[in-house]
């Protein structure tokens, strides 16, 4: 009896360290992600928390999944609007100023219920695309311009306007979702105060280009109300017009 139990205990320890060196890749030590609590978007692009697969973490061939379909990453803190509509693109979501305090420009002015800016209030991705172009005359230095490549936009470019800094290099993909900017803090190009400006380009344009005040701005204000629903918002009010958040009478900007 004794011989029978020196020999059960002989076989389960080595089974318990082959689980727990199969579940964490062969280590003990945890997860790059393992540590971010916040859920927020980041800059990497990698959902905050999130495990890595047995591939990534050299885990035991043996026991992996078979392959399956990979299903749309969730990058951001919001879904996208549906239609291949834009993710909400300020964050988080309750520092965000009501729609009734958003304004109609060259795109659509809209920031934080209370000034909020830089890492207080982060700009996001609408769609995956690359970033082509930062910097524009009345919006700053900063100002990043989206490529769209996925969506109902696809192949039309997206500003960010009054944004400071620009956290994502010119040239690099990002995902829908993503940080890309924080709202600029203080006087950043024609602004009273800190707000995004974001617009999209007129149809047809073959590169960036800036739309004229009203061009695009009702297409961008729609494609941001079906945003704002679908992250848990509620539309309240008629959006007014011409003047911004920041308060100034902004003139008509087509400089590429």
């Amino acid at each position: 009896m004794a011989a029978f139990t020196i020999v059960v205990l002989a076989c389960a320890c080595p089974l318990g360290t082959a689980q727990a060196m199969e579940a964490t890749g062969g280590s003990a030590a945890p997860s790059a992600g393992g540590g971010a609590a916040s859920g927020g978007p980041s800059a990497s692009g990698n959902p905050a928390g999130a495990s890595e697969s047995p591939a990534a973490t050299g885990g035991n061939p043996a026991t992996r999944a078979a392959p399956t379909s990979a299903p749309a990453p969730a990058i951001g803190p919001y879904p996208a609007a549906a239609n291949g509509g834009w993710v909400f693109p300020l964050y988080p979501f309750d520092s965000v100023a009501s729609s009734s305090g958003w304004s109609l420009d060259q795109g659509v002015d809209l920031g934080g219920s209370a000034n909020q800016c830089g890492g207080h209030l982060v700009e996001l991705a609408v769609a995956s695309g690359t970033i082509v172009k930062e910097g524009l005359e009345g919006f700053g230095d900063w100002a990043p311009v989206l490529r769209v490549e996925s969506g109902v936009d696809t192949g039309r470019y997206v500003y960010y306007g009054h944004a400071r800094p620009a956290l994502v290099a010119v040239g690099a993909h990002v995902v829908a979702g993503q940080q890309i900017a924080d709202v600029g803090c203080g006087i950043v190009g024609l602004s009273d105060a800190p707000h995004l400006e974001i617009g999209i380009s007129p149809v047809g344009a073959r590169s960036f280009e800036l739309p004229g005040f009203g061009e695009t701005a009702h297409e961008s204000l729609s494609r941001l109300m079906a945003a704002y629903r679908a992250a848990g918002g509620k539309a309240r009010a008629a959006v007014h017009s011409r003047t911004g958040i920041g308060g100034k009478r902004r003139r008509v900007r087509r400089r590429r």
